[in-house]
Order: structure tokens, then C-alpha cells, then sequence
């Protein structure tokens, strides 16, 4: 009772006071209380683009389908690419951006609508989504971390600029130097490319995928995979372009289609391996060794270089020693091969020659392993791993997938899957000491050893002369030489053809890296040319009492030579010459490697073919049309003059050939082709690479050698690959025009025409009329 007579008093108390009926009190009026503002709702702006799209359907995926689903938090674009999406702090920093690209979406760098779809995503947080931010989320959902995932694109792209920037904008901002524009302009077009071979590569496999029940996350994924995997060809693709860029052009170029081309018979076995890799779990070595042992394969099959090997370790941890085999392919079979010198390592007291041999030096609580040299113990690696459960996957495709085995997924019948209970293991390494080494190679010319060695650093000396260093004193230059032929020095570090990268080391630590060209000119003679190629830095050290010369090399300079330096490159002098090797700095960690338990290793070695490895020449289908070919005057090394054509005379004789087909070359089928020319026996006579401007020929002579020629070429209002060859001054020394005849799978039939200088006035009115068969050359 006592709380309603309150409740009932304070009623009373608020109608009196309300109505004025105290007059003799004076309490305040109390201020009225104010509305308090809405909360603003979180939202997030941002970008997309290849180039900016206008109409795209850009949301949060909040149940991770790669689909933007009724009830997501969605936006339109619109024009530069621009959006807002509004939505829960938490699901804007919880869930990736989707982007669904459709037909009727424009793309402002064409400004018409795309013509096919793609989807795009990006990590959550991220503003700007674009075909390379696709690829972070897709190796994050794949199981990398999102710092791994970046730092892994970054170098396909050999670039340090952060992804998540807008690169259009970046690439006209005429704030920061001009070479970061020029950096964010290749991005840029790495993009416009990746964006269309996406959006190909759906429409390829959409039927398929259907049919076999594929997720659209799962489709999608393997879609922006197999371009991480590829992305260093589009990367060299999109450098290579001279002239005006055509993403078109280079997206259905033969070398980014053989590269990111997919396989729809095989979507399921494609998806299968690629989950199987991002649902690893940590694996015990110490239980793997100490059984059955672990199982590593190694090889190349490149255009000419060619080997297998495989072997294994095994540790008894009775005796507490290491059991290490390792076979090698000779003449089709496999034989055991013993230790072999590895390079020269920098111990205390010098430079030792030490084996390749290993031991197990250490069993982790962790199921880590520890590697070290006996000879040399510094050299030693800690091992760990990431466990991959290989029951029914395809053997050739999971080869495929990893740079170790890659040469091995091509003796491996297509049909093959491993059987219960095999195992791959994805290492990852970490070195425990310094490391200095010295490389050793002993497969050069007797002639070409200094002190017994084959490893000399060969150089521009002050003399104006190349050869090789005796000195690192001879390859310092105390000024810059601005790029003057005659005046630079320095060792050459990089090697593609007749073309080389040479690093200017001037005294003060700066690096200044120059493209050195080899041309010849009309008389024969040979001159170089030297072209600004990037700047870096260098520095001296002194180790056990030997001094050092480190140069920490441009990704995009060990690209230029396909070099696979772990750490900085290193240059000494032993044995009275300047060696190279590299210096790797103890913590670094290495991931580029896989190995398998013994139940992998007999799937592999029992499904081998090694008859797939051999190179494939089948009779021809075509022949070539050699009606009024020119002769060959082997005794000046030419043309039989007497037997020249003119270059109407060529075209009518190619319309002869062609009769009613009337085939044509078009810039799309030619650009990133590459075309070998074969004696009757196989044997690659001539290499013909045609890149998305310019491109060479390599010419491969009986006695070993090598001769490359680069050239321009174009497609002529004739259909007619029409190309050229120019020496240092400019001036053009031969010309080619190549017509198609007649083409059947991996062949081609053509007729050509050719002057130069040296025997022809070059001016059409005389030159060599040929036919050849010429076969793609395509990688697997």
C-alpha cells in the first residue's frame, strides 16, 4: 500500500505543478530533453575497375557463394568505378567485396559494355577491387594468409605497390615519379588482360561446370588460380608491347592462352587438387622420415634441357644416421647417382668445395626435421611442413601444379590418380646459418675455365673490352658513365640471347643496370648499344678474411635472365678470377618445394611413361608449296642470284598455292606464338618467337652454338606477316614477308620472301622465294 500512495502522490505532485497551482514555490522550469541525433549507419566507398566499370553490382558476400544474394548489402558503380555500400561495422570488416560483372556493365576504358561476364572479389577492408585484388582473396580462401597472399602477388607482378590502390588514378598522378606512374600503368594493363582471360576462361567452362555440379565459389576459384599460376607470362606478355597496348590481342595470344588456358574434361580432377592443397594440415616429418622416409622429385623439360631425378631420406633413429638416395635418367632409365660437389661454401678459414650430401642433424618436439651438410655444418635448413592427402587425385595434375615436379606431370598418362594413403608434403625451409656460396658448374668448354673453373663473371672492362674479371677493383667505376658504350664497366648479371643486363657499379654503393645490345650491321660487324634499365644499390664486406662484393638484384633484372638467386647475388674472386654465387641470410624461408611419402612415390614412378617425354614430330600433314622456291648457292652461303624473284612475282605465286582458301595471318593468332622449324630427324633447326610487337629467331647450329636475331613485325593490308631486322644505326639489313598457305592443327604451311642487305637491293625487286612447315611450340 504504502508504494500507490507514493506512486499516487507523485501524480498529484506533477498535475499541480503542471497546472501553476503552487504560487509560492519556485522551482525551475527543467529544460526539455533533446532528441538525440541517428546514428549514422557504417558504409564503405570504393572502386572498381580494369578500367573503371560503370553498372556493376558490387556487394558484401556474406555467405561466401560468390554470389551477391537478396539481402546482402549491395550497390550499383557508377561513373569512375565508384560505390557505396552501407552496412554493419562488423560485416564491413568481416566479409570480402564481390563485384558481379555483367554484359550491360561499361568499361570506361573502352567505353562500351564488356563482353563477356566475370566476377571480381576482394579482401574485406579493401576499397578498390580489381582482377588483382581478385587474386589476393583467391589464394586467402585458398589458405594463405592475407600478408602472404598479397607479398605473393606483389612479386608475380615485380612490384612492391600496394595492390589495394587505385592504379588509374595512381598512374596520371604526376605527384610521384614518373616511374611509379609507369609501374601503376603495367598494372594496369596486367589488369585489363587478367580481366578478359577471366571473363574467356568463364565462358569456356560454364557448360562444363554445370554439368558437373561445380559450385560457382569452387568454378570461380580454379578460374583465378590458374591466372596466379600463369601471371608471370601475362606480366612478360604486357611488357614486351611496343607500340600501341591491345589487352585483346594479348589475352588470345597463343602464349597466354597455352598458359591460362583450362581444361573443361577435367574441371572436377582441377577443383579436387586445388582444395586438396588448401586444406592442409600440419604434417610430422619426424614420423615420415623415421618410417618410410620422405620422397622428392626434381626435372626440366624446357625447349632443349631436359632431366629427371628423383631420390630420398630415410633416418634410422636407432642408429641415429641418415640414409640419402638419389637417380638420375640416363638413356631411359634410372640410374643411382652418387654425391656430387654442390658449390663452394665460405668457411672460416676460405672457400670450401663441399658435396650435396645431407644428414639429419635435429628431430623437432614440433615434427620438424633439421638439415645439415656434414662437411659443412653452417649449411643447414630447418624443415617444416604442411600435409596434403592425395587419395584420388590426379597424379598428372597435382605434378603439374608445383615447379619441382612440373617436368614429371609429363610422363604421367592423364587417366592416373594415387591411391589410398598417399601423401604430399608442401615444405616449407628455413635457413639456420649465414650462407656465402660460390655456384660450380663444370658443363663449359675446356676453353673457357679460368683456374679449372667454368664459373668466371664476364664483364665490360676500362678497356672497353668484355671478358672475364680478375679483380672486383675492375668492375667499380669511380663516375656514372650516363649510359656511353665506351666508358661503362661492370659485370653482366643477366643473360637473354644477344641481349644482356650489365650493373654499373659506381663507387659510393649506387647500381645503375643497362640493357647491352649485340647488333650487326650491314657489313657484318658486330657493335653494342647500351639502354637505361633501372638503378639499385651494391656494397663491400669482408668475411673470414675474404672480400665481398653484394648486389641486392631487381626482380625485374633476375627475371630478364630467368635467375633463381635465393638471396643477394655475390661476387669474389677465387682462383684468380671474379666467381659469382649468392649470399643467403640465416632466417630466410623458402615454400617452393614438395615431397611425398612412400605410397606417392610408387604412384609416380609406377604410372611413368617416359615415351610422353619424347618430343613429339609427327608426319607432317601439310607440305609445303614449293613451286618457284628460290635455289641455295652453298658456296657464298646465299641465294642463287639467278634464281631471285621479285616481291609481285612472290604474292603471285602464293595466290597459286592458296587457290580458292585464300588464308590469312591476323595479329591476334600470331602475337605470343612461337613457331620451331625441324630437320627430318627432329632436331629443332630454328626457333620463332613472335611477341605481342616485336620478337627473334634463335638458329641452332651443328656444332652447338646459338644465334639470335631479334625483329619487328606487323600484319600488312596483304595478310602477310611482314618483318625486319635493323643493325645499330637503325638502318634495315633484312626484310621478310611470310604468307600462310595452309594450316592443320599445330601446323602451319607458309611461302616467304626475303632480302637482305648484303645480296639484295632491298627494295622488292629481288629477293629469296622459300616454303617451310612450320610446327607451334606450346607448353603443357
Amino acid at each position: 500500500m504504502e508504494y500507490r500512495k507514493l506512486a499516487l502522490a507523485c501524480s498529484l505532485a506533477t498535475i499541480l505543478v503542471a497546472c501553476g497551482g503552487s504560487d509560492n514555490t519556485d522551482t525551475p522550469t527543467p529544460e526539455p530533453t533533446p532528441t538525440p541525433e541517428p546514428t549514422p549507419t557504417p558504409s564503405l566507398t570504393g572502386k572498381v575497375a580494369d578500367g573503371y566499370l560503370v553498372g556493376a553490382t558490387v556487394c558484401l558476400d556474406l555467405n561466401d557463394n560468390k554470389q551477391c544474394d537478396d539481402g546482402e548489402p549491395s550497390a550499383t558503380s557508377g561513373a569512375g568505378g565508384s560505390f557505396e555500400i552501407s552496412a554493419t561495422q562488423e560485416q564491413l570488416d568481416s566479409y570480402p567485396l564481390l563485384v558481379e560483372v555483367t554484359a550491360s556493365v561499361v568499361d570506361e576504358d573502352t567505353g562500351e559494355t564488356v563482353t563477356a561476364p566475370y566476377s571480381l572479389t576482394a579482401p574485406a577492408g579493401y576499397g578498390f577491387v580489381s582482377p588483382l585484388t581478385t587474386m589476393v582473396q583467391s589464394q586467402v580462401e585458398l589458405g594463405s594468409t592475407q600478408a602472404d597472399a598479397e607479398a605473393l602477388i606483389q612479386n608475380l607482378l615485380n612490384t612492391t605497390l600496394a595492390l589495394s590502390t587505385d592504379f588509374i588514378a595512381a598512374q596520371n598522378d604526376t605527384s610521384v615519379p614518373v616511374e611509379t606512374q609507369a609501374q601503376y600503368q603495367q598494372i594496369h594493363q596486367v589488369a585489363q588482360v587478367t580481366a578478359r582471360v577471366m571473363a574467356s576462361n568463364l565462358a569456356a567452362v560454364q557448360a562444363a561446370a554445370t554439368a558437373a555440379n561445380i559450385s560457382t565459389d569452387d568454378l570461380l576459384n580454379l578460374i583465378v588460380d590458374t591466372l596466379v599460376n600463369s601471371l608471370p607470362t601475362i606480366v612478360d606478355q604486357v611488357a614486351a608491347t611496343e607500340g600501341e597496348f591491345d589487352p585483346d590481342a594479348i589475352a588470345g595470344s597463343s602464349a597466354v592462352t597455352a598458359a591460362t588456358g583450362m581444361d573443361a574434361e577435367t574441371l572436377q580432377e582441377q577443383v579436387a587438387v586445388m582444395n586438396a592443397q588448401a586444406n592442409t594440415a600440419a604434417a610430422n616429418l619426424v614420423t615420415e622420415v623415421s618410417t618410410t622416409g620422405i620422397y622428392w622429385f626434381d626435372g626440366e623439360h624446357e625447349d632443349n634441357d631436359f632431366w629427371l631425378d628423383y631420390g630420398s631420406v630415410h633416418y634410422d633413429a636407432t642408429a641415429a644416421t641418415t640414409s640419402e638416395t638419389e637417380y638420375t635418367l640416363i638413356d631411359g632409365e634410372f640410374v643411382e647417382a652418387g654425391s656430387s660437389y654442390r658449390d663452394l661454401l665460405l668457411a672460416a678459414d676460405g672457400w670450401q668445395l663441399v658435396t650435396d650430401h645431407i644428414e639429419i642433424s635435429a628431430l623437432g618436439d614440433d615434427g620438424s626435421i633439421t638439415l645439415a651438410n656434414p662437411d659443412f655444418p653452417q649449411d643447414s635448413e630447418k624443415l617444416t611442413a604442411e600435409e596434403i592427402t592425395l587419395d584420388t587425385l590426379n597424379v598428372r595434375l597435382f605434378l603439374k601444379d608445383h615447379d619441382n615436379t612440373r617436368a614429371w606431370h609429363k610422363a604421367i598418362p592423364t587417366d592416373i590418380s594415387f591411391s589410398s594413403g598417399a601423401k604430399a608434403f608442401e615444405l616449407h625451409a628455413t635457413t639456420v646459418n649465414d650462407l656465402y656460396s660460390l655456384y660450380m658448374w663444370e658443363d663449359c668448354e675446356a676453353e673457357q675455365r679460368i683456374g679449372g673453373l667454368c664459373n668466371t663473371v664476364w664483364s665490360k672492362l676500362a678497356d672497353g673490352q668484355d671478358g672475364p674479371a680478375t679483380s672486383l677493383a675492375s668492375l667499380i667505376s669511380a663516375t656514372a658513365s650516363g649510359g656511353n658504350i665506351a666508358s661503362l664497366v661492370g659485370p653482366y648479371v643477366a643473360w637473354d640471347g644477344q641481349d644482356n643486363i650489365l650493373a654499373e657499379l659506381v663507387e659510393g654503393g649506387s647500381v645503375n643496370y643497362y640493357l647491352v645490345k649485340w647488333r650487326a650491321d650491314s657489313s657484318g660487324q658486330y657493335s653494342q648499344s647500351a639502354h637505361a634499365y633501372g638503378s639499385g644499390t651494391w656494397r663491400q664486406t669482408t668475411v673470414a678474411s675474404q672480400t665481398l662484393l653484394l648486389i641486392d638484384l631487381p626482380d625485374d633484372v633476375k627475371d630478364f635472365g630467368n635467375r633463381d638467386d635465393d638471396g643477394e647475388y655475390l661476387l669474389a674472386v677465387y682462383e684468380g678470377a671474379v666467381r659469382q654465387g649468392e649470399f643467403v641470410v640465416a632466417g630466410s624461408s623458402f615454400d617452393d618445394e614438395v615431397v611425398f611419402n612412400q605410397t606417392a612415390k610408387n604412384d609416380i614412378l609406377n604410372h611413368l611413361d617416359l615415351s610422353l617425354l619424347e618430343p613429339v614430330i609427327p608426319p607432317s600433314a601439310l607440305t609445303p608449296c614449293s613451286q618457284g622456291d628460290s635455289n641455295w648457292d652453298d658456296a657464298n652461303d646465299r641465294p642463287d642470284l639467278t634464281t631471285l624473284k621479285s616481291l609481285s612475282q612472290y604474292r603471285a605465286l602464293v595466290a597459286a598455292c592458296q587457290g580458292d582458301s585464300s588464308p590469312a595471318f591476323t595479329t591476334a593468332d600470331v602475337a605470343g606464338s612461337q613457331f620451331g622449324i625441324y630437320e627430318d630427324d627432329g632436331t629443332l633447326d630454328t626457333l620463332v618467337v613472335f611477341n605481342a610487337q616485336g620478337g627473334y629467331f634463335t638458329d641452332y647450329n651443328d656444332d652447338g652454338t646459338e644465334e639470335t636475331t631479334p625483329f619487328s613485325w606487323s600484319i600488312n593490308d596483304n595478310s602477310e606477316i611482314a618483318a625486319q631486322v635493323v643493325d645499330d644505326s637503325d638502318a634495315v639489313v633484312a626484310r621478310f614477308y611470310l604468307s600462310l598457305i595452309a594450316a592443320r592443327d599445330e601446323e602451319i604451311s607458309i611461302k616467304g620472301f626475303s632480302e637482305e642487305a648484303d645480296w639484295s637491293q632491298m627494295d622488292g625487286s629481288a629477293g629469296e622465294v622459300w616454303s617451310e612447315i612450320w610446327q607451334k611450340v606450346t607448353s603443357n
